[in-house]
C-alpha cells in the first residue's frame, strides 16, 4: 500500500477503546437528536445531520476506514433502536455516509487547516450519493437530481453550521502536527 493511501485510509491507529468510544458517540449523538421533542415536517436529523458529527470526528483523528466503520455502524444501531431512519433510506444514507468517511478524510489530510471540509464533504457525498442512486430507479429521487440536492443542502442547512463548527474546533484544538499526524 502506498505511503499516500495509507495516509488517506489509516493515518493514525484507532485502540480498541478510542473505537468504543466513537462507536458508542456516534450511536449516542443521533439518538438523542432523535429524542428532542420537535413537530417538523421531517424528522430533526434531516436538519441536524447528526450521524456525520461522529463520523467527521472519526475520520479526521483516524482517516477514512474508521470513519467509515463508524458512520456506517450508526443508522443501523439508530434503525434497530429507534426506527429511525426510516428503513428505506437506510440504504442511501449508508451509501451517502461512506462517500462523506472518504472525502471528509480526503480534505481534512489535504488541507488540514481548512475549516469547511466536512460541509464540503457533505456536499459532494451526497451528489455523489444521488448520482449513484439515479441508476438505481427504484432507489433514485423522484425529482430532478439537482432539485433534491439543493433541497437537501437547504434542509441540513443547520447541520452544516453544525459541521463547519465542529470542524473549526478540531483545527484549533487538535491540529496536524509535523509527521501528518493528528496531535
Amino acid at each position: 500500500m502506498s505511503t499516500a493511501v495509507r495516509k488517506l485510509l489509516l493515518p493514525k491507529t484507532a485502540g480498541w477503546r478510542e473505537t468504543a468510544v466513537l462507536v458508542v458517540v456516534a450511536w449516542l449523538v443521533p439518538f438523542l437528536v432523535h429524542l428532542v421533542p420537535w413537530a417538523g415536517p421531517r424528522v430533526l436529523g434531516v436538519y441536524l445531520l447528526p450521524v456525520f458529527w461522529t463520523t467527521f470526528v472519526a475520520g479526521y483523528f483516524y482517516g477514512a476506514l474508521p470513519g467509515l466503520a463508524v458512520g456506517l455502524v450508526t443508522p443501523l444501531v439508530n434503525l434497530a433502536l429507534t426506527g429511525l431512519p426510516a428503513l428505506p433510506m437506510v440504504g442511501s444514507m449508508s451509501l451517502e455516509v461512506g462517500f462523506f468517511a472518504v472525502g471528509a478524510a480526503l480534505l481534512a489530510g489535504r488541507w488540514p487547516g481548512f475549516w469547511f471540509s466536512a460541509p464540503l464533504a457533505w456536499i459532494a457525498a451526497k451528489a455523489l450519493a444521488i448520482g449513484v442512486l439515479l441508476f438505481l430507479p427504484a432507489a433514485g429521487p423522484a425529482d430532478n437530481p439537482l432539485v433534491h440536492l439543493a433541497r437537501s443542502a437547504e434542509n441540513g442547512l443547520a447541520g452544516l453550521g453544525v459541521l463547519a463548527v465542529i470542524n473549526g474546533l478540531l483545527v484549533v484544538f487538535y491540529p496536524q502536527t509535523d509527521t501528518g499526524e493528528r496531535a
